[in-house]
């Protein structure tokens, strides 16, 4: 009875957040606190430390991302990269015959997903929000399309690699992954899927009339291309900001690679060491770049997550049960995992379902099956993923046809997330019935 309470409550506050009652930074914490008032005593407690030791780490590790790109953007290095990929596409555009919405959206989501893969999801997100906007209003091509197939994108790019998301670093300790892993059997899988998003995005696109170009204008192709170019030699950098985000970037995201026992500490020092760096009257909002929001709407999510996967009234138990019944099948797993993620989090589903799975089913395939469906799971609304929250923040300050919220992302998602589900269990189902 208190679990069906609990998915109601939840349920309620998808429904407030799509039809714009409450922001999500209040509904989160909200169906949270009301979470933790219908949980027994003892587990509330174990629930809420648990949620603020994950909340803890991953609030220093986002912001260690968050802060050196701020200060790549007030440098005006984000802008230059917008430009440079804004001249990129037009040559596409000129030399392949594209349409802007298939050209724009095509580099874009490509654009993303290898950042994320290379980096991490949230460090793409972070960085490409700003990129994809600027080409998107260059060309005429709307861009909340765009941005939420970025999102999707970035998923995909994290899930690609070992160190591309947090799921799949519980994943590689749980089933002993390697790189190559990753490289030979599930990036490929990861590619037909990212496919599979850009039609998405051309089908949404096309539907819109506010593509300024003809697909064979080639004038107006060059004409782009040129000004690209030259807005890109003009567009002064702050060498200061720049040094400072890059080393800061380098801190945050490539010595946890190198040394991840020492990730916090790291990412503290480039904290200190970005804020300290940059111009003086750039450093507190540098310092508070993702904002109060993000973190409250972190921070509940992470709440209602662990309610909702490691209590007696929550749902993971018959989650778990229904694993079980199945005999750990690759479909059950990837179909679960989704469901999961999407009520939970990525990162609270994996810490509370990783282990059991593993020890029901050791095999490889299985491995991947989790982290499709929470990679799908993670697609389907904005509160599954870290990076869908830090995208509506990035984009608060867009045009509103420009603005990534709970409720302009819904429909797109659930359905590209479905499709995504099909054709994960369809091809890991056959690659690994062999």
């Amino acid at each position: 009875m208190e679990a069906l309470l609990l998915v109601g409550l939840t349920a309620s506050a998808f429904v407030a957040m799509a039809r714009g009652w409450l922001r999500q930074e209040v509904a989160m914490p909200l169906v949270a606190l009301l979470a933790l008032a219908v949980t027994p005593p003892g587990e509330a407690g174990h629930a809420l430390g648990e949620a603020f030791g994950s909340f803890g780490r991953i609030a220093v590790l986002f912001t260690a991302v968050a802060v050196p790109a701020h200060a790549l953007e007030q440098s005006g290095a984000l802008t230059w990269v917008g430009l440079l990929v804004g001249q990129l596409v037009g040559i596409a555009m000129g030399r392949l015959r594209l349409s802007p919405r298939v050209a724009v959206s095509g580099i874009c989501l490509l654009m993303t997903y290898v950042m994320a893969g290379l980096f991490h999801n949230t460090t793409s997100i972070l960085v490409c929000a700003r990129v994809i906007t600027t080409i998107c209003e260059s060309y005429g091509v709307r861009a909340l399309p765009v941005l939420s197939g970025a999102l999707i994108a970035s998923n995909l790019g994290g899930f690609s690699t070992r160190w591309g998301d947090t799921p799949n670093i519980k994943e590689a300790e749980l089933w002993g992954l390697s790189h190559r892993d990753f490289f030979g059997e599930i990036l490929p899988v990861n590619v037909g899927a990212l496919l599979l998003v850009w039609v998405a995005v051309v089908i949404w696109l096309r539907r819109n009339r506010g593509v300024t170009m003809a697909p064979t204008d080639t004038f107006v192709t060059t004409y782009m291309v040129s000004r690209f170019q030259r807005s890109r030699l003009l567009t002064p950098i702050d060498g200061r900001g720049l040094v400072a985000g890059l080393l800061g970037m380098g801190a945050a995201v490539l010595a946890p690679m190198l040394a991840p026992q020492f990730e916090l500490g790291l990412s503290g020092l480039a904290i200190v060491f970005t804020t300290l760096a940059v111009r003086s009257e750039h450093q507190r909002d540098t310092l508070l770049a993702l904002g109060v929001e993000t973190y409250a709407t972190l921070c509940g999510i992470l709440v209602l997550a662990h309610v909702m996967a490691g209590t007696s009234i929550g749902i993971g138990e018959a989650l778990r049960g229904a694993l079980a019944a199945s005999g750990m099948s690759i479909w059950a797993v990837v179909l679960v995992s989704y469901v999961g993620t999407a009520l939970t989090e990525a990162a609270s589903w994996v810490m509370a379902a990783g282990p059991m799975i593993h020890a029901a089913a050791p095999d490889r395939a299985v491995a991947w099956a989790l982290g499709a469906g929470i990679c799908a799971g993670s697609s389907s609304l904005v509160t599954a993923a870290s990076a869908g929250i830090i995208l509506t923040r990035e984009t608060e300050a867009n045009k509103p046809d420009a603005r990534v919220t709970f409720g302009s992302y819904i429909w797109f998602g659930l359905s590209v997330s479905l499709l995504m589900l099909c054709f994960y269990i369809v091809v890991l189902s056959v690659i690994w019935a062999r």
